[in-house]
């Protein structure tokens, strides 16, 4: 039996860390005794007790927490790297205590620390890439230095692992979807879809901005119609100007003068409690999505979907069959989109569509397959 231990920077309910979570339930018991790293604390600790042998927790010094993409003067430089060094003797003995075959990080400050204190032998190293590589700062060089410690990259979608070689050429690598835990009967969709909302962390990238704009743009229309527009999420990041506040999106409302058509709601870990208060859900991101896992969710739950019509979401669905696209960056075509999902003739045979796809492509027997697969590989 092989042991390994998943390293994540993060313990909340992010894409990421959900991603984490539904691995874990997929792993088999049989092949893998499975651990976990956490850099801090969170509610992901408690969901993940069922599906694992053992939880660590070794939290990050705040200097290190907050130490992102966004540089830094020479004192902060130097304060990082002495508190690097006596981390890294800490994590260092969580390893050959451990001592696990397979190093799985999660993320990139995991990708980088696990790299920095590797045991030189009997242990794969594993970078799980949730991200576009190429378009981060700091982080970007960084990987590139690290990438002869890494054994195998793998990648959320197509998208994401050309961007990756783009930046780590010489690293193997592979792609595994997120998946999802698919119910075997299609779920009816709401036979009349009038709320439509947005899930998503408070990042500046997942496009709350753009989303209010495009409510503003047919906002007499859509209050014509009963239609609602709920936003469903909350902060996440440690790190300084990865985020917007509630008050500033609160201000944008107000100032489209759309306070009525929109709702706040804190993000809720029972998914069923989330969906059961949506008709459609949007992605509204700004940049291209690396996967969009709340899209197979809500497919999974019989919700018709948008995106933008890059990333990942191109690899999810396709345009008027099981989904619908817009063009990225443009609110005028999000508020048309908005318009285009209500109206559409055929939802119920596009919700059927959209679930066998998440069936066939994105489900828990799909993603042990694959994963026991790539880890076979090392």
């Amino acid at each position: 039996m092989r042991r390994i231990l998943f390293i994540s920077p993060a313990a909340n309910l992010g894409g990421a860390e959900r991603c984490l979570l539904e691995t874990l339930k997929c792993l088999d018991s049989q092949q893998f005794e499975v651990h976990v790293l956490f850099l801090e604390d969170g509610p992901l600790q408690e969901a993940v007790l069922a599906h694992v042998a053992g939880v660590e927790i070794l939290p990050l010094p705040k200097v290190l927490s907050r130490a992102g993409d966004h540089g830094g003067g020479l004192v902060h430089k130097l304060q990082v790297g002495i508190s690097l060094f006596w981390y890294l003797c800490k994590l260092r003995r969580v390893f050959y205590r451990l001592h696990p075959s397979i190093l799985h990080a999660n993320g990139i400050k995991a990708h980088l620390l696990g790299s920095l204190a590797k045991p030189r032998k009997g242990c794969h190293l594993v970078w799980h890439i949730h991200d576009y590589i190429s378009q981060r700062g700091t982080s970007r060089s960084l990987l590139a230095k690290q990438a002869h410690k890494c054994d195998l990259a793998i990648c959320n979608s197509r998208s994401v692992e050309e961007d990756f070689l783009k930046v780590c050429s010489d690293v193997p690598s592979t792609t595994i979807y997120n998946a999802f835990a698919v119910p075997p009967t299609v779920p009816s969709p709401s036979k009349r879809l009038c709320r439509i909302g947005l899930v998503g962390t408070y990042a500046n990238w997942k496009g709350h901005q753009l989303f209010l704009e495009a409510v503003s743009h047919h906002q007499e229309d859509f209050r014509a119609r009963g239609l609602h527009f709920p936003i469903i999420g909350g902060p996440v990041y440690l790190t300084a100007g990865s985020q917007v506040l509630l008050s500033d999106l609160e201000a944008i409302a107000s100032d489209y003068s759309i306070s009525d058509l929109v709702q706040f709601h804190s993000f809720e870990a029972n998914l069923d409690s989330v969906y059961s208060n949506l008709d459609v859900l949007a992605n509204a991101s700004v940049r291209a999505e690396p996967f969009g896992r709340t899209l197979i969710e809500a497919m999974a739950y019989g919700k018709p979907v948008i995106a933008p019509a890059e990333g990942g979401p191109l690899e999810i669905f396709e345009d008027g069959v099981s989904g619908f696209h817009f063009q990225p960056r443009d609110a005028v075509s999000l508020a048309d989109t908005f318009l285009r999902v209500v109206d559409h003739p055929e939802v119920s045979a596009l919700v059927e569509t959209a679930h066998l796809n998440v069936q066939e492509k994105f489900s828990h027997k799909m993603l042990n397959r694959e994963m026991s697969a790539a880890y076979g590989k090392l």
